[in-house]
């Protein structure tokens, strides 16, 4: 019988202690390390989201006191201003209307109590989840604070086209210069090109046009179209800078809320009839008030200080003596009333209808006539006011001295045609102008207090 024989395996050792123990801290480590990597990415994500809101949110402010701040010098009130502004940040930057608060004039920083300024406070809550392990919440506060208001620019705007559909909007033909020391601005829409030599599209035609290099100078022309021949636009010197600004954008006529003139503001309501001073020997001193026709050819004529309202006729100046410190001509219809300044106060912006009779004003011989000058009237520094609705044109053809034919002249739907020769201190806001005089002529602000060429900037 053969025994049996046992046979034994010996056990396998166990694992090293020290290897699995480094596996569990490398495992315990990527974990700690992921994690604190995750969360890093995540703070990175939630601050550049915060950071862009924040961005978004200074733009609204921004937006809104700009807004505010361009309808405030365009005349709106205060209401209707800030309106606009919260329906504006809200609708195109998606702010709640509930935390913008607008201040009009602004109530803190340099430009406190301002007159036209706007100031902009914003806040905006935005929510960062990852914030609640800084302070305890996951919603963060966005602040925006922003000011807006006008500058006034060292040249004055001399003349203003405003119509948008009249092409061109202003023509300089020529053969003669005219000099214009400020600025000119041009509201046509008239397509061309640009400072550039780009195209412009735009209406049929030019916005404005010059016929060749020398007849036009200016400190600036800023045009919202375009024009026929970019250089021939020039700068007041030799080594001036191009004048030249096309697609400037509109810019909107400063008299638009001017009331028409009335009893309240300064018209005598006595009919005086009419001028017609046409012979040498003719000698007339006249008296404000309302008129018919202010005709003269020879004679001499003086226009005490006021205003003089011609209903229905014009104003025709060719010859004679004639001078006139301190007047207002208004060129209206034979519907005005003196007492209410009706029906002339609704004209506002609407297109002007035919349903009365109305004149326009011809200088071509040299005139002394100054500007109205009541510092308290809101015509003060006004020569020649044409009723909204008056399309008459204005033609000025005097020679003149410095300082003899000075003042505004506001004819909102008027063209106005430029062909005279030595200085005229006028500023000119007219629905279209045109210069085409045989002779050299330079508008100049003087000592005028005319309109200053004021625009709107983000100040802060």
């Amino acid at each position: 019988m053969t025994a049996l024989r046992a046979t034994s395996r010996s056990a396998p050792s166990p694992p090293n202690r020290h290897v699995a123990g480094r596996r569990a801290a490398i495992l315990q480590l990527t974990a700690i390390t992921l994690t604190a990597l995750m969360a890093m990415l995540g703070l990175v994500i939630e601050t550049s989201r915060l950071m862009a809101r924040s961005q978004e949110v200074q733009t609204a402010a921004d937006s809104a006191a700009l807004v505010a701040a361009v309808m405030l010098n365009r005349g709106a009130t205060n209401t209707s201003a800030r309106t606009t502004a919260i329906n504006f940040a809200s609708s195109y930057n998606g702010v709640t209307p509930g935390s913008i608060q607008i201040s009009l004039p602004p109530a803190t920083g340099p430009y406190v109590s301002l007159a036209k300024y706007a100031e902009v406070t914003m806040t905006s809550a935005f929510d960062t989840p990852l914030a609640r392990l800084v302070h305890g919440t996951s919603t963060s506060l966005l602040r925006a604070r922003a000011v807006a208001g006008p500058k006034t620019a060292p040249w004055p705007d001399l003349l203003v086209t405003l119509d948008k559909t009249s092409v061109p909007g202003l023509l300089a033909s020529g053969p003669g210069q005219l000099r214009v020391e400020g600025d000119c601005v041009v509201n046509s829409r008239g397509g061309g090109f640009d400072e550039t030599g780009q195209a412009v599209a735009g209406l049929a035609g030019f916005a404005a046009e010059v016929d060749q290099p020398d007849l036009l100078l200016a400190n600036q022309v800023r045009v919202t179209g375009g024009v026929n021949a970019p250089g021939s636009f020039q700068g007041l010197t030799s080594n001036a800078s191009a004048p030249l600004l096309c697609r400037a954008g509109w810019t909107p006529d400063p008299f638009m809320d001017l009331a028409a003139p009335r009893a309240s503001l300064g018209v005598s309501i006595y009919d005086r009839g009419r001028i017609r001073s046409t012979t040498s020997a003719s000698t007339v001193s006249a008296r404000p008030g309302l008129y018919s026709e202010i005709l003269i050819t020879a004679g001499t004529v003086n226009f005490q200080p006021g205003i003089y309202v011609i209903r229905g006729g014009s104003l025709t100046i060719t010859g004679g003596t004639v001078t006139g410190p301190g007047v207002l001509f208004y060129l209206t219809g034979t519907d005005y009333s003196a007492l209410y300044g009706t029906p002339d106060n609704s004209d506002g912006e609407n297109i002007p209808s035919t349903s009365t009779a109305m004149g326009g004003v011809t200088i071509t011989t040299p005139v002394n006539l100054t500007a109205y000058s009541d510092p308290s009237s809101p015509f003060a520094g006004m020569l020649i006011y044409t009723r909204r609705f008056n399309t008459n044109p204005v033609i000025i053809a005097s020679p003149q001295n410095p300082g003899t034919l000075t003042g505004t002249i506001y004819s909102k739907w008027g063209p106005l045609t430029l062909s005279g020769s030595g200085v005229y201190n006028i500023q000119s806001i007219v629905r279209r102008a045109t210069w085409n005089g045989s002779g050299n002529l330079t508008i100049t602000r003087g000592t005028s207090a005319f309109l200053s060429n004021r625009q709107v900037y983000l100040l802060e």
